[in-house]
């Protein structure tokens, strides 16, 4: 008899390659050498760190720029790269190197990785990815490396310049500042380049070529927005509103606040920075344990919402929330269904959009509410004299799940069962609840019958 095995699903391989790394990185960080005093971590404080660079979130429990050595650092640098790129592409293209004709498997495997493929084979668009990565990190290692270089020696200006360059295209957040890039805020050209990279990253490798290939045929009759693929201007049309309206909502917000310090002209930059990281990247300019709640609030839902489809970024993504919010509007107008740029939605998009939406809140709430419970325990709310923190809660919480980064201090000071939570909701948001739900779920056949159809009361 012939034994013959079925290639793993992809949603199993991509949970079980985030895991190996995860493990591998949290043993690389156990080494003493990663420490400047030669002592060791505790497993918790590598396991967090590991977890957090690998998933591209950059909360932390340890300062990178003091609590790690040059070879600490070294070694998150590179889980972050992996992780950002994610190791399943990196095997994918060394996989697919070796053969030469690709199967319909390899083309599903690279589309649930990064996005449909149907135009190009999977090695080439592989070859892109890594072509588009190395291109942006490159050119911001050497303006940061540039910028730097006024203010430490260059040896340090360049792997000050390489790491936040690496980190910001991963949309990772991790700095090697102490106090991230407050010290920049003001600064046109660091807010620039990471702006740039953080955007570059996030928008989704498929979106990004779409939009190179768009520019690079301008000789052939110039560039058009209807060139694009309908994916492609979705995904741009929903970044650029959300980055226009989280800037504005800041500004307006925290003129009086924390905006106060800067002079008027450099307020609009802070702002935009505000908007363009906290959606995915995690780096900040400004004090986040100052914001008012109110921006608090915005910044959740921010967070929640994240990147773009096959990106380095996380969250429910642009596309589900334009989705839902066309879904809704369409639904006002009594149109059956969600209508965007001349195009309805396909059904079966509708409903994958409210499944990852309410797999992400659902996940929200559960994590919430463990978290209030393993910090304060049985404690009565009257005890604790407005420490109870709930919106700092839920802020790390979204913030862990849309694996951004950004946080109100509190990381740090949560219990060992606490971090525990937060490290689940870093890598459920790495690897996405459904991709999550398809590996744990035994999967069934599809059924050869629908039940009869029946209506309730919405609303």
């Amino acid at each position: 008899m012939r034994l013959t095995l079925s290639p793993p699903s992809p949603a199993r391989l991509l949970i079980l390659t985030f895991m190996f790394l995860i493990a591998v990185g949290t043993l690389m960080l156990l080494q003493p050498s990663c420490t400047p005093d030669g002592r060791p971590l505790d497993l918790v404080s590598a396991f967090f760190t590991a977890t957090s660079a690998v998933c591209v979130t950059g909360l932390i429990v340890l300062d990178t720029a003091k609590d790690f050595s040059a070879h600490g650092q070294l070694v998150i640098l590179l889980l972050i790269q992996l992780g950002g790129l994610g190791i399943l592409t990196i095997s994918n293209w060394m996989w697919l190197a070796l053969r030469r004709k690709a199967s319909p498997y390899d083309r599903f495997l690279v589309a649930q990785t990064i996005g449909p493929t149907s135009r190009l084979h999977p090695r080439e668009v592989l070859r892109r990815v890594f072509a588009y990565t190395f291109a942006f990190e490159l050119a911001g290692a050497v303006l940061l490396t540039a910028r730097f270089a006024f203010d430490m020696p260059f040896g340090r200006a360049l792997w000050f310049g390489v790491f936040h360059s690496v980190s910001a295209f991963c949309n990772a957040g991790f700095s090697l500042f102490s106090d991230s890039l407050t010290g920049y805020s003001g600064d046109l050209l660091v807010n620039g380049v990471m702006m740039v990279l953080i955007v570059s990253g996030g928008i989704g490798f498929l979106v990004a070529a779409d939009v190179a290939d768009a520019f690079l045929s301008r000789k052939r009759g110039g560039f058009r927005w209807r060139s694009l693929s309908y994916q492609s201007r979705v995904v741009l049309l929903t970044t650029g509103v959300l980055l226009a309206a989280g800037a504005l909502a800041f500004m307006a917000l925290e003129w009086h606040n924390t905006l106060a310090r800067f002079r008027w002209y450099q307020r609009p930059l802070v702002a935009l920075f505000h908007s363009v990281t906290c959606r995915t990247a995690g780096f900040n300019t400004v004090d986040v344990s100052a914001l008012t709640n109110t921006t608090l609030m915005i910044t959740v839902i921010l967070m929640i919402i994240g990147a773009s489809p096959g990106s380095t970024g996380g969250g429910i993504k642009t596309t589900t929330a334009a989705v839902l919010w066309a879904n809704v509007f369409s639904r006002i107008r009594g149109r059956p269904r969600g209508e965007m740029l001349d195009r309805s939605f396909a059904s079966e998009t509708n409903s994958r959009a409210v499944a990852v939406t309410a797999s992400y809140l659902a996940i929200i709430v559960v994590a919430l509410v463990l978290l209030q419970h393993t910090e304060f325990g049985y404690a009565p709310h009257s005890s604790l004299d407005g420490g109870f923190r709930f919106l700092d809660h839920l802020f790390e919480v979204a913030s862990a799940l849309g694996t951004v980064g950004l946080s109100t201090g509190v990381t740090p000071t949560l219990s060992a069962a606490g971090k525990m939570v937060i490290i689940v909701c870093m890598f459920a948001g790495r690897v996405g609840p459904l991709l999550l739900a398809q590996m744990l779920v035994p999967r069934k056949a599809p059924l050869a019958y629908s039940l009869p159809h029946e209506k309730v009361m919405i609303g």
